[in-house]
């Protein structure tokens, strides 16, 4: 083998082990991003849509996992469509030329080491005296980026309607008394040591917020969800 032969065999086994090490330092590095134990960055992405029929203005926010960030996309999307068939509805009823209003804001709720729950604010207005508002909570376990719904948060036994039914009801003190339907609990907002229920009021009533420990629901939830865990983030 000549010297220049030899000059390339070596150049290559240096350059493989440049790339090597090159490679190695970006996983580490995408490693320990994705395991900092800080809140997440959010950026705010904000939507509008002006016809003569309705305006339509979105506040949602977005996030370092991809995951969580489409589901928030699908729900915006899915709220848009809803707010549509609303309003069209509205307008063939009232046969006017008034421009509904459909406007979303949010709250990052909560986080910590396990789940991100973001509440969104909603209000609609189809020309009627007073406008209709209403909060959806969205859980997210984030090693996953899956949204949780209620059967994940606890198990799969069906008792836990019934015993959460049964806490919320003695908080509600007899203002009000719940029905043993899990459409009750469609807003439940995971915290470090208690879960938080937002309570939707028909008569269009600021909705009833029931804070429940853990400690009454711990045989119930699933372990992960049950840890008494602390707030990344200054408590709302």
């Amino acid at each position: 083998m000549n010297s220049f032969n030899i000059y390339l065999s070596l150049l290559s086994v240096v350059l493989l082990t440049a790339c090597s090490f090159i490679i190695a330092d970006a996983n580490d590095q995408k490693a320990s991003s994705s395991q900092k134990k800080e809140p997440y960055e959010i950026t705010t992405k904000e939507e509008t849509e002006k016809i003569e029929e309705y305006h339509v203005s979105i506040d949602y926010p977005q996030t370092p996992n991809d995951q969580i960030d489409q589901s928030i996309i699908d729900f915006v999307n899915q709220s848009k469509e809803k707010f549509k068939k609303i309003s069209y509805k509205a307008h063939e009823k009232q046969n006017s030329d008034v421009t509904h209003e459909f406007s979303v804001s949010y709250d990052v709720l909560y986080e910590d080491e396990h789940v991100f729950v973001v509440k969104f604010n909603q209000s609609i207005i189809t020309g009627d005296n007073s406008p209709v508002n209403f909060d959806s909570v969205l859980n997210f376990d984030k090693s996953k980026g899956k949204r949780l719904a209620l059967e994940d948060i606890f198990t799969k036994d069906e008792q836990h309607v019934k015993h959460l039914t049964e806490l919320v009801n003695e908080e509600l003190s007899g203002r009000a008394e719940l029905a043993v339907d899990a459409g009750n609990f469609t807003n439940v907002a995971l915290k470090g040591d208690r879960i938080e229920i937002y309570l939707h009021s028909d008569s269009g009533a600021e909705e009833d917020l029931i804070k429940i420990s853990k400690i009454h629901l711990e045989d119930m939830m699933r372990s992960k969800y049950a840890e008494i865990q602390k707030s990344w983030l200054k408590e709302k």
